[in-house]
């Protein structure tokens, strides 16, 4: 078998990949264009599809609590659906499982929502409460206010309900901060007004209210987007430098990987000459993508050889049954049992002598390897391979976190595969690979990769754009 690793950094690529879904162009997203007993019929089998082959399924959810919600969800579909209902449906069964790479895709739904109304700002939570965050210019002075009522309802009521249908890893909360960067989107899903009415609690501390007008979905979205190079490097002082990894994506592509590599031996060279003590390593908001260039960056910061995958498995044993659900099944290839070990209730591949498979062999060191004092900015958009990286590094006691929880750990439930629902034509990505790091004496959290020092994000930050993270730990070498 000759598969290649796919880790895709699912809350970016698909929380912003507009239009992948490909059916039903004409219905709206409100009108009740889905039949019920097809509905039914699919939901089946979405619910058989996800059993046959997602390879963590009960890592954090056991199968009676899935059978059970699954069975609840079903047992609702007493006429036909909407695209939202039936969103809510799929969306809900799938978050059940607690994987991040589990989820709906939102192609369709934001393509149809671009120009209708939606609620005007981003939402950040801090301790158990939630603040207004990014808005149009026109309300930014309400960023960093806390929100009570939306509309007469108490906030937390929503968010419980809204949280239903999201998908985090484990038993993550930090990433609910990544994922209500489109909060306005799940807004929509809970309640689809065009006017709101909030209930807030200002910078002063006085409890007001105000109302809003919705703003275009597409508004929204062009408001939060942030067009970053995924690999930027900086010398604050000849004893101070900053490498930033916004995605592991350019390792996808030889081409840019190649960049990329070459950008990182000229930096490690310079820190090398210069003797520059202190390098902080900013990978906050890195959702994961290539473990080649990922592998690349931890060839510089460890001083000794060192394995990466400790095994990638996968739960099905034939692919027969259920490729032809696959958007693209031509790259979903037969598990030779012959090459598989079963471990953790998976088959695994170990090892092999393949050149395809260098993350089971022994990875070497670079001679030029950083030998100073590292510092390691992380938080909820950790995710995928970021998540790996991290756990190499706190297996060989590289570098100290600071920030927030990661929502990647040691393991992905991934592949990069995505299943097109024979009736709706409804978009879902369920992971077929488990990827395992080696790393035998990583401690499991299931709410992530915690940091060494915690620094929240506080409200005020929100309206000055502060970086509260970054500045304390530079203040460090101040």
């Amino acid at each position: 078998m000759n598969f290649k690793i796919l880790l895709a950094p699912l809350f970016f690529t698909i929380n912003f990949a507009l239009g992948q879904n490909t059916a039903l162009k004409g219905p709206g997203l409100l009108d009740k264009s889905l039949k019920k007993d097809s509905i039914i019929t699919e939901f089946s089998e979405l619910y058989n599809l996800i059993n046959t082959i997602h390879p963590g399924q009960f890592m954090f959810c056991s199968k009676n609590e899935f059978d059970k919600t699954y069975f609840s969800l079903k047992n609702t579909i007493k006429t036909d659906l909407s695209l939202v209902e039936y969103y809510k449906l799929t969306a809900t069964l799938m978050a059940k499982i607690k994987d991040g790479h589990t989820t709906v895709d939102r192609g369709q739904m934001f393509t149809l929502l671009n120009d209708r109304l939606v609620f005007p700002f981003s939402i950040y939570k801090i301790k158990n409460n939630y603040y207004l965050d990014k808005s149009s210019q026109e309300n930014k002075e309400y960023a960093g206010c806390r929100i009570l009522k939306i509309n007469g309802k108490d906030i937390n009521a929503v968010v419980n309900e809204i949280k239903q249908y999201i998908h985090l890893e484990g038993r993550n909360e930090t990433g609910l901060n990544t994922r209500f960067r489109n909060f306005p989107f799940y807004y929509f899903i809970y309640n689809q007004t065009e006017k709101f009415e909030i209930e807030y609690i200002d910078s002063n501390n006085h409890k007001l209210k105000a109302a809003f007008r919705g703003i275009p979905f597409k508004t929204h979205t062009n408001n939060i987007s942030e067009k970053n190079e995924p690999l930027t490097t900086e010398f604050r002082t000849n004893n101070l430098a900053i490498l930033k990894f916004r995605s592991f994506e350019n390792g996808y592509n030889e081409t840019d990987r190649k960049i990329a590599e070459k950008q990182l031996d000229r930096f490690f060279t310079q820190l090398d000459s210069l003797k520059t003590e202190n390098l902080i390593i900013d990978l906050r908001d890195n959702g994961g993508g290539s473990a080649d260039i990922a592998n690349y960056l931890f060839s510089y910061l460890t001083s000794t050889p060192y394995y990466y995958f400790d095994y990638t498995g996968a739960k099905y044993k034939s692919v027969n049954e259920w490729k032809h659900y696959a958007q693209y099944p031509d790259n979903i290839e037969e598990i030779n049992l012959n090459e598989t070990k079963f471990k953790d209730g998976l088959n695994c591949y170990t090892e092999t002598d393949s050149t395809d498979y260098w993350w089971f062999e022994l990875q070497q060191n670079k001679v030029n390897f950083y030998k100073g004092k590292i510092n390691v900015l992380i938080n909820g958009g950790c995710f995928s391979t970021t998540g790996h990286l991290l756990a190499l590094m706190r297996e060989h006691k590289i570098g100290k976190f600071y920030g927030e929880y990661s929502q990647g750990s040691n393991y992905s439930n991934a592949g990069g595969q995505a299943f097109i629902l024979p009736y709706s034509k409804t978009l879902v990505w369920i992971p077929t690979f488990q990827y395992k790091m080696r790393t035998p004496h990583f401690i499991n959290d299931p709410k992530g990769i915690k940091a060494d020092v915690e620094i929240p994000t506080q409200p005020n930050d929100l309206r000055t754009k502060f970086d509260r993270q970054i500045d304390f730990v530079i203040k460090q070498h101040s």
